[in-house]
């Protein structure tokens, strides 16, 4: 990588993520650690946005099973995995949680799913504890685009009991690690103790404690000083580390060995800003080409390629000599340079290493 690869490293360096945002905190008064107010306080001044974001994917990143509508109606859900002759059930249980039930050789072992993870525009998965106190990732997840359950992405492929069948159980620090990127408080807690108006991506998760800004706004401080957190403003380096937290950091521009496997490995089309640090868009630009240039995080994800064009032609417009133009189309440049890949036979996602995909050339 170029001089912009390095001013990336140096600036992962300087600036936390929103994995620091309560790490100086102490227990306050309720479930709020100090110096937070809570999502309302915010959505009182910022009503337009608090509106849009209460139903985007950030919020809805977990949720509790009964908020799942489509899930609930589909039950009881089966599956059969034939490969280790495992019989599964979801449904719920005598004592009205939810359970997914493996059976394997005769051995019938229970996963108690506390939380879903995911908005359900893809699928959902599950986190659990089972009766021995353990916590781990169920080993099915539920997909929208067959409405039905198979295996969550990056489980194991071979299990020897039923227990095993059940999840693949957290190691030390995991499960913390997990619920820090999907709640916006109580990460730390035990998944059961976690309260449910902390569930979701909310104001404080990604602005920082509320606190000190609702002072300076009574104080009629002047704008900059208002003591809030403004990851859009954010430099594109800066801003790839700040999402980058959650959603997978590119790494060091020195190591070119992880850069061949980043690009090599097609699971690394699950993390945007792995594959957009690729681009020449990214390291021939000057500095534009941020996350928020492309998606609003207070708002459902644009799914369509037309969203992107205007984005794309702010850029690369004929009026922009230093550019260059396409010369086959000037509307939906995202299926052409933003090519989706299949992941999984439920799962794909847009790649995000900007380019000219070529016919009959491998695309990694």
């Amino acid at each position: 990588m170029k001089a912009r690869g390095l001013l990336l490293i140096l600036s992962l360096m300087a600036m936390p993520g929103p994995g620091f945002l309560g790490e100086s905190t102490r227990p306050g008064e309720g479930n709020l650690p100090t110096g937070f107010v809570g999502r309302e306080q915010c959505v009182a001044c910022h009503a337009d946005i608090g509106k849009s974001q209460k139903t985007s994917d950030h919020a809805l990143s977990v949720r509790k099973l009964d908020a799942l509508p489509e899930l609930l109606k589909a039950l009881p859900l089966r599956y059969a995995d034939k490969a280790n002759e495992v019989d599964y059930r979801l449904d719920r249980s005598a004592n009205h949680h939810f359970e997914l039930v493996a059976t394997k050789d005769g051995q019938t072992d229970r996963l108690e799913l506390l939380w879903a993870f995911g908005s359900g525009r893809k699928g959902i998965s599950f986190v659990g504890r089972a009766a021995a106190g353990q916590y781990g990732q169920a080993r099915l997840s539920w997909y929208a685009s067959i409405r039905e359950l198979d295996i969550t992405p990056g489980s194991k492929a071979k299990v020897k009991d039923a227990n095993d069948a059940l999840a693949d159980w957290f190691e030390p620090g995991k499960r913390e690690e997990c619920f820090n990127c999907h709640v916006s408080h109580q990460s730390e807690r035990r998944p059961e103790e976690i309260a449910p108006e902390h569930a979701g991506i909310q104001c404080e998760r990604c602005h920082g404690p509320g606190q000190g800004h609702l002072q300076a706004v009574a104080q009629g401080r002047k704008p900059g000083t208002l003591a809030i957190r403004h990851p859009g403003r954010a430099t594109d380096e800066e801003q790839y580390r700040f999402c980058g937290e959650c959603h997978r950091l590119p790494p060091a521009s020195f190591d070119a060995e992880a850069f061949d496997k980043i690009v090599r490995d097609p699971v690394s089309v699950r993390f945007p800003a792995r594959r957009l640090v690729l681009s020449r868009c990214f390291n021939e630009g000057t500095g534009q080409l941020k996350c928020t240039l492309c998606h609003n995080p207070h708002g459902q994800l644009a799914v369509t390629a037309a969203d992107y064009d205007s984005k794309c032609i702010a850029c690369h417009a004929a009026a922009n000599p230093k550019q260059s133009h396409c010369s086959v189309s000037k509307k939906d440049c995202v299926t052409c340079h933003l090519t989706r890949e299949s992941l999984t036979k439920h799962l794909d996602f847009a790649d995000h290493w900007i380019r000219v995909v070529r016919v009959g050339r491998p695309k990694n």
